[in-house]
């Protein structure tokens, strides 16, 4: 496989505070990749240097080997942030198309999309828990039917059947062509779905590289416990 996103020498700092230092990955074009990180490990502000949402203190990032620009995170990028807060005001298959026009000015099979994410679009949003709102915005996320989708912990507050559709649709998603970068807490999904992963921790990246590899590292079956192992978490 050939990378889709290079991330070339990024750093990242918050006044006197590195957030990410140094890191370099890439994401293969057609692969699930899964980013491992504890909390304030930086996977998120990295999801938001990919988007142009905060600037880089140092390095750069390519997109099918060519500088990532705004024209391209627009045509060609979905993402679905970890606390998505969308206007409850709205039903969600108006909201949807109002997003569907503005993202692309195409219109895209709203209905399906909800359908797929088991969502009542003649609903309103405030109406919606929490787990509805996460599988709005991957519904959002998809709206441009982007080649390349960024999801920040896609399980967040989703039932255990909920998160087992949602799982099926991203290899379905998988399958179709696209390329997914993830984030999530949930080690047992992510195993369920990476083809590679990916261990942020101490604002260097640790590991990189296919899933059975690291776990045949740590000697395990359990990602969960590999990653503990791997951030020294627990004894190997």
């Amino acid at each position: 496989m050939e990378p889709l996103l290079q991330i070339c020498d990024v750093t990242r700092k918050f006044g006197d505070v590195c957030v990410l230092n140094h890191l370099s990955l890439a994401v293969q074009r057609g692969e699930i990749f899964g980013l491992l990180g504890l909390n304030g490990a930086g996977k998120t502000t990295l999801f938001k240097c990919i988007l142009q949402l905060i600037e880089l203190s140092e390095g750069s990032i390519l997109y099918d080997n060519k500088p990532l620009d705004l024209t391209t995170i627009h045509a060609k990028i979905g993402y679905l942030p970890e606390f998505y807060l969308p206007p409850g005001e709205f039903k969600a298959n108006e909201y949807l198309r109002l997003l569907s026009i503005a993202v692309s000015g195409a219109r895209p099979d709203v209905d399906a999309l909800l359908q797929k994410t088991g969502l009542d679009g003649n609903k309103l949003i405030s109406e919606y828990s929490r787990g509805m709102i996460q599988r709005l915005g991957l519904a959002i996320a998809l709206l441009k039917s982007p080649e390349f989708v960024i999801l920040d912990e896609p399980t967040l507050g989703l039932d255990p059947l909920v998160r087992l559709k949602l799982l099926e649709w991203l290899k379905e998603l998988n399958q179709q062509g696209k390329t997914i970068l993830l984030s999530s807490h949930d080690f047992a999904q992510v195993a369920k779905v990476c083809q590679r992963v990916a261990v942020l921790h101490d604002r260097k990246l640790r590991y990189i590289g296919p899933l059975s590899e690291f776990l045949d590292q740590h000697a395990t079956s359990s990602l969960e416990e590999a990653f503990l192992k791997e951030i020294g978490g627990l004894n190997a």
